[in-house]
């Protein structure tokens, strides 16, 4: 019945029907109050003695139907009113939840700001048309047939050619439905587009300021701006077009029933009551009439909004759950850490980043990965806690493969730095316990501490209670990935990815950072990103990527005295420190 709607509507069906309940008994009520002035007319006309009397009677019977119609109102605005508002937020959740569980390819495909603009502005349009549109859908209908039929009941001749305008206005309304469906489209997907502009603009304002582009991106939003304008004026223009064509041709019915009620009154075929009556409902019929246009938009508006919403909700997560068969190999009670590479490759579209990947890591060992940019080395680091999924091969956690694990078990026991760390606008506690519900002070503090971090966060005013700007921008690089690592660090997970985590901080501090994890390292299996050599020396196995495959493997001695890809590297890295030492 609500088409893209239903699947929201339906646990709110009761209070909607009781909402469209209390309409329908204002409006029988609204349509009685005609026929009360009417008689009330009558009984004036009339020789009556007692006319005054009969004329008090109808003035309470209409007092008492305009409270029922009051009071029919105020009940169908505080429960569908109050259903509107559930029907966003269930539509809002479902949607927030639904882009949490997409991968990260999935973001790659779809710009952020327009997927913000479906969340806001698409949603709001929703909403709007189950308070108001809705409401008026249901009015319109109930006030239409009550006076037509009150109107059938005084006199059909006169009705019937007083409503032969309605066919003409049906046409006017089909074409309207299919321009405003069009350019309110065309609006919402352009919205998007400059949704999208100001959150990279915004995003990105470092560079924005540092290569001076605030006035060229200003002209560029000026151009989006004005294309913006342009398209809605023309929504506009199909208004002012539409809707006083509406009320005009129910305003001909009304010229229509002057005049021929008028000759009727005249021939003594009609009393003045009915007349005034006849006139009364045909006034009660324009306001639906000429609203048609209001409620045409609002629906139309809400269609393009939730059907923009469902082609977000309808792509399936590429990366989800399996539904196992019964056979299916048990999960271990505990996760230790072991971790098979059998034969994985990855490529994005046709771009190949991993060939042929077999490893073995041990549970509990440390296996460092180093290689040139673009070799493939945070694309393997994805593939553990299936941020990514590959395109060949299987991994293995502990002999079960990794699409057998439930994700959120997966994922609870990975603890993962990204190369680049992201931070949000809120405390530094609440950012190291990110994910660890009812993170004491006392593990915030020690997570800080391994992490080297601590002393930096002590010396700001508010210590561990001072708020960070969006992203962490009023912290520099170095800061921001030992918080990062804290917060992974205080999860006290069974498997520690650090993807070259440690590249903004100075060597000294990376060696004292190092020396803190070299306990924690040996209770847990770790993947050891890395450019530097000098991170890497400790690592139990160490392999070396090169375009998707790897080049070498081995301890650190066992590369050096190969005199490889990795030997050169650790040359060159020596050369370069014993330079910046001169």
């Amino acid at each position: 019945m609500f088409g893209p709607f239903s699947r929201y509507v339906h646990p709110y069906r009761t209070r909607l029907l009781l909402g469209v309940a209390a309409i329908t008994c204002a409006q029988v009520a609204n349509t009685l109050i005609p026929v009360q002035i009417g008689a009330a007319v009558d009984a004036l006309v009339g020789p009556d003695d007692a006319t005054l009397a009969v004329v008090q009677g109808h003035v309470f019977r209409v007092l008492g139907l305009a409270v029922v119609v009051a009071l029919g109102g105020c009940a169908m605005r505080r429960l569908m009113g109050v259903a509107s508002t559930w029907i966003e937020y269930d539509i809002r959740t479902a949607y927030f939840a639904h882009l949490l569980a997409q991968p990260l390819s999935f973001y790659q495909e779809h710009r952020t700001g327009d997927l913000m603009a479906r969340a806001t502005n698409d949603l709001s349009q929703v909403r709007i048309f189950f308070t108001y549109g809705l409401r008026g859908v249901a009015e319109m209908v109930l006030i239409f047939v009550f006076s037509v039929a009150m109107m059938c009941r005084i006199d059909w001749h006169i009705t019937l050619l007083v409503l032969i305008p309605l066919p003409l206005m049906s046409l006017f309304i089909v074409r309207m439905a299919a321009i405003v469906h069009t350019r309110f489209r065309s609006i919402q997907d352009f919205f998007g587009e400059i949704s999208n502009f100001i959150q990279e603009n915004l995003s990105g304002i470092r560079v924005l300021k540092a290569y001076v582009q605030g006035a060229s991106q200003t002209r560029i939003f000026d151009g989006l701006n004005q294309e913006y304008l342009v398209r809605n004026a023309d929504l506009i223009h199909t208004h002012a077009i539409y809707q006083p064509l509406s009320f005009l041709i129910a305003s001909i019915g009304l010229g229509i029933n002057l005049w021929l009620g008028g000759r009727a009154v005249v021939a003594g075929r009609l009393t003045i009551g009915d007349f005034v009556a006849l006139n009364a409902y045909l006034t009660l019929l324009i306001q639906p009439v000429s609203y048609v246009g209001w409620v045409i938009d609002r629906s139309q508006r809400a269609l393009v909004a939730m059907r923009r919403i469902n082609d977000v909700l309808s792509i399936e997560p590429r990366i989800s759950d399996r539904t196992l068969p019964a056979t299916a190999t048990r999960l271990p009670a505990q996760v230790a850490g072991r971790l098979q590479f059998q034969g994985v490759g990855f490529a994005y579209d046709s771009a190949v980043a991993l060939e042929a990947i077999d490893l073995d890591v041990p549970a509990g060992t440390t296996l460092g990965i180093i290689g040139r940019v673009g070799s493939g080395k945070t694309t393997l680091a994805r593939l553990i806690p299936r941020l990514l999924e590959p395109t060949t091969g299987r991994i293995l956690l502990d002999g079960v493969a990794l699409d057998e694990w439930p994700l959120s078990r997966l994922r609870q026991a990975i603890g993962y730095v990204a190369q680049t760390p992201f931070l949000f606008s809120d405390a530094m506690n609440a950012n190291i316990g990110y994910g660890v519900d009812g993170a004491t002070a006392e593990a915030v503090h020690e997570a800080a501490e391994q992490a080297q971090v601590r002393a930096d966060i002590e010396d700001f005013d508010d210590g561990f209670d001072t708020v960070i700007g969006e992203r962490g921008v009023t912290l520099s690089g170095g800061q921001k990935q030992r918080t990062t690592l804290a917060r992974a660090l205080l999860r006290r997970p069974e498997i520690l990815i650090l993807d070259d985590s440690l590249s903004a901080v100075d060597t000294h501090t990376e060696a004292a950072i190092l020396g803190h994890l070299r306990h924690i390292m040996k209770q847990r299996t770790t993947i050891l990103i890395a450019h530097r050599i000098s991170t890497l020396r400790g690592a139990d196995h160490i392999i070396v990527l090169d375009d998707g495959r790897i080049a070498e493997q081995g301890t650190h001695t066992e590369l050096v005295v190969a005199n490889g890809i990795y030997a050169d590297l650790a040359r060159r890295q020596q050369l370069a420190d014993e330079l910046a030492q001169m």
